[in-house]
C-alpha cells in the first residue's frame, strides 16, 4: 500500500447538486437519485431498464454475459447485462458460446471461498463491468430529467455494501466503482460514499414511515435487510432535536449495536430447491436436463413458489420434455397421497419445501436476529422493519412475527410501498444528509504496529531491538479504537510518533484489526491479522542530522463505513493514506 499526497480537485459537500445511489445486489440491482438542495427531499427511482418487457419488478437482474474467451491473455468484454443478458442466454447455442455470470457480488467477500469466475475475470473486473453499464444507463435516464442542468462534476455517489463485509471487500467495491467510471482516483474520497445496506434501509424507514409508525424520541428500531445474498441487521435509536431545516424537529440516528450480517439471503433458498430437485429426480435424470430447461424450472421456483410460499399449500412443477418418465425413481412415478408425479407434473408438498428449502435458511435469519437483539442494552426494542426482496417474503414475516412479536419487539413492519427499493432510496437520502447518522459502534479493535520502550518484565527477548537512543520492543499494538466503542461520525483519533531521520526513506506502518474482546499487546498475536500496509515517504529536511527524531502525526477517522487515515509531518506535509486492504478479517 502506498501513501500519497494527491493534488485532488476539491469539491465542498455543499457544492454537490445531485446524489446518485446504487444498490448493487447479489440478484438484483437498483438505482435512484435526489437533488441536494430540494426541500423536502424527493427521491426518484430508476425503473425503466433496457429490455425489461413485461417485468414489473423495479430493479434490474444482476447478471452479465461474456463471449467465451479463446485466449487467456485477452481481457473479456461484457456483451450483455441485466434483462438483455437473460434474453441472450435463451438463444440457440448461447450456452456454448457465452458464459453467464450471476451472484458475482459474493466473490468480493473472500471468506465465502467462491469458485473462480470464467474467462479469467477478477471479481473487481466483473463488478466494475456491470456497474459501468448500470451507471451509463442511469446517466441516460437522468439526461431526461431536471438533473441534465447540472454538470456531472457536481454529482455525488452512494454505493451500498453489506454490513458483514470486511474492510478489504469494501475497498474492492470502491476499486470497482473507480473502474466503472463513477469517480476518478483523483476525486475527493467523499464524492463516493459507501453506506451499509441496513443503515440505508434504516434511513428510508425513518424518513418515510415516521408518521405511519409514530416514532417517538428515544425509540429504537431494528432493520432486517434480507436480500439475495446477505441478511444484514442494525439497531438505531431515533433522537429528535429542535432546529430542523424547516424550523421543526431534526431527527438523528445513533447506532445502538454494531451491525451484523450473514450470507443467508434468498439465493440460498434457490440452492436448497435445486438440491431437493436433484434428490427427487435423481442424477440420471438431472444429467439430461438442458441448461435452458433448468433455468425454466428454477424460474418457476423463484417467480412462483418463493414469493408466496405457504407451508400448508402444495406446488406443482411441469417437467421438461427431456425428462423421461421411465428414468424417474420409482418412488415418485405414481401420483397419490404419498407419491409426487402425474402426467409429467412433479408435486412438492408445503411440508417438504418447509423442511428442505425454507426452514434451513429462515432458521439462520432468526438466529441472526436473536444475536443482534441480545446486543441491545436492556432489551428495549420498539420497531422491527423487514426490507429487501427476501424481507417481503410472507413466510419469513410469519416466522419472525411468531418468535419476536410482543416478547421482544412491540411492532414488526414490512413496508408495502417500494420495499424492494428501500435500500437504494435510503442511500440517496444518506447522500443528501449524511449528518443524520451521528454515531456508530465499532465492529473491531483497530491499531497500528509501533516500537515502545522495552520492558524486561513483560516483553520476551525476541522482541528486543537496539535503537540509536534506547532499547525498544518491536511489534507493539497501539490501538486507536476498541471493539464495541461508540464512535462519533468522523471522530478523529490522533497520535504523534517519530522516525529516525536518514535511516529510512519511508515510514512503514501496518494497520491491524481484531474481533477479540481484549486489546492485544503485540501485533503478531493469534487473531490479530494485518489488514493493510501503509507506506508514507519521509520528507527531506534541511539541517536535520541522521538519527534525529522526525515527528509526525497519524490520524485515523472512524464512524463511517470506511476507515480514513492521514499522516502529517512537522514540516507541514500532509499525506492522505490510501489503504489497499490485503487480508480478510473474520
Amino acid at each position: 500500500m502506498t501513501g500519497s499526497n494527491p493534488q485532488q480537485k476539491h469539491i465542498l459537500s455543499s457544492q454537490y447538486r445531485v446524489v446518485i445511489a446504487y444498490d448493487f445486489g447479489t440478484t438484483y440491482s437498483g438505482a435512484a437519485y435526489a437533488f441536494t438542495h430540494s426541500s423536502p427531499i424527493e427521491v426518484f427511482d430508476i425503473q425503466n431498464w433496457p429490455h425489461k418487457g413485461g417485468n414489473f419488478y423495479p430493479k434490474v437482474p444482476t447478471v452479465s454475459v461474456y463471449p467465451k474467451q479463446s485466449s487467456p491473455f485477452k481481457r473479456s468484454v461484457l456483451s450483455e447485462w441485466g434483462h438483455s443478458a437473460k434474453k441472450a442466454m435463451l438463444k440457440p447455442d448461447a450456452i456454448k458460446q457465452n458464459i453467464l455470470l450471476s451472484e458475482f457480488k459474493l466473490h468480493l467477500d473472500e471468506s465465502l471461498h467462491r469458485p473462480n469466475l470464467g474467462n479469467e475475470l477478477t471479481p473487481v473486473q466483473a463488478v466494475g463491468d456491470y456497474l459501468s453499464e448500470l451507471h451509463k444507463h442511469t446517466l441516460q435516464e437522468l439526461s431526461r430529467s431536471f438533473a441534465k442542468n447540472y454538470h456531472p462534476d457536481t454529482f455525488r455517489y452512494c454505493l451500498t455494501v453489506p454490513a458483514v463485509w470486511t474492510d478489504k471487500a469494501k475497498n474492492l467495491m470502491r476499486q470497482a466503482a473507480i473502474q466503472a467510471g463513477l469517480i476518478n482516483p483523483s476525486d475527493p474520497s467523499d464524492r463516493l460514499i459507501l453506506v451499509s445496506e441496513p443503515e440505508a434501509a434504516a434511513l428510508y424507514c425513518e424518513e418515510t414511515m415516521t408518521d405511519q409508525v409514530h416514532l417517538k424520541d428515544n425509540d429504537r428500531i431494528m432493520i432486517c435487510d434480507a436480500g439475495g445474498g446477505t441478511v444484514d441487521l442494525i439497531v438505531f435509536q431515533v433522537n429528535f432535536k429542535n432546529g430542523g431545516s424547516s424550523g421543526g424537529r431534526k431527527r438523528e440516528l445513533k447506532e445502538v449495536t454494531k451491525g451484523m450480517g450473514e450470507s443467508c439471503g434468498s439465493v440460498f433458498l434457490d440452492n436448497g430447491f435445486l438440491e431437493l430437485l436433484k434428490t427427487k429426480l435423481g442424477a440420471k435424470v438431472m444429467s439430461k436436463v438442458t441448461p435452458r430447461e433448468m433455468n425454466s424450472m428454477m424460474g418457476y421456483f423463484i417467480d412462483t413458489i418463493k414469493p408466496e410460499f405457504n407451508e400448508t399449500d402444495d406446488y406443482y412443477l411441469e417437467l421438461p420434455r427431456s425428462v423421461k418418465i421411465e428414468d424417474i425413481p420409482a418412488s415418485i412415478r405414481e401420483y397419490d397421497d404419498e407419491g409426487h408425479l402425474d402426467d409429467g407434473i412433479l408435486k412438492f408438498s408445503g411440508q417438504e419445501l418447509k423442511n428442505n428449502v425454507f426452514d434451513p435458511v429462515v432458521d439462520k435469519v432468526l438466529s441472526l436476529i436473536e444475536k443482534q437483539y441480545q446486543q441491545i442494552p436492556d432489551g428495549r426494542l420498539n420497531f422491527m422493519f423487514l426490507v429487501g426482496g427476501f424481507g417481503s417474503s410472507k413466510y419469513l414475516y410469519q416466522r419472525i412475527h411468531k418468535v419476536f412479536k410482543d416478547t421482544k419487539v412491540n411492532q414488526i413492519v414490512c413496508p408495502a410501498d417500494r420495499a424492494a427499493l428501500a435500500v437504494v432510496r435510503g442511500a440517496a437520502y444518506f447522500g443528501v444528509h449524511p449528518e443524520v447518522v451521528v454515531s456508530r459502534v465499532s465492529r473491531r479493535t483497530y491499531g497500528i504496529n509501533i516500537s515502545e520502550i522495552f520492558d524486561e518484565k513483560l516483553d520476551p527477548p525476541s522482541k528486543r531491538v537496539e535503537r540509536p537512543d534506547c532499547v525498544r520492543c518491536k511489534d507493539r499494538f497501539y490501538y486507536f479504537v476498541k471493539k464495541n466503542d461508540e464512535v462519533q461520525v468522523d471522530h478523529c483519533i490522533s497520535k504523534e510518533f517519530f522516525a529516525y531521520y536518514g535511516i529510512q526513506k519511508t515510514v512503514d506502518i501496518g494497520l491491524y484489526a481484531t474481533e477479540s474482546d481484549h486489546v492485544p499487546r503485540y501485533t503478531d498475536e493469534p487473531g490479530v491479522p494485518r489488514i493493510a500496509n501503509i507506506s508514507v515517504p519521509v520528507p527531506k529536511v534541511s539541517k536535520m542530522k541522521k538519527n534525529e527524531h522526525l515527528f509526525f502525526t497519524i490520524r485515523m477517522y472512524f464512524g463511517r463505513t470506511e476507515i480514513r487515515m492521514e499522516a502529517e509531518f512537522k514540516t507541514g506535509q500532509k499525506y492522505e493514506v490510501n489503504c489497499d486492504f490485503d487480508t480478510v478479517l473474520r
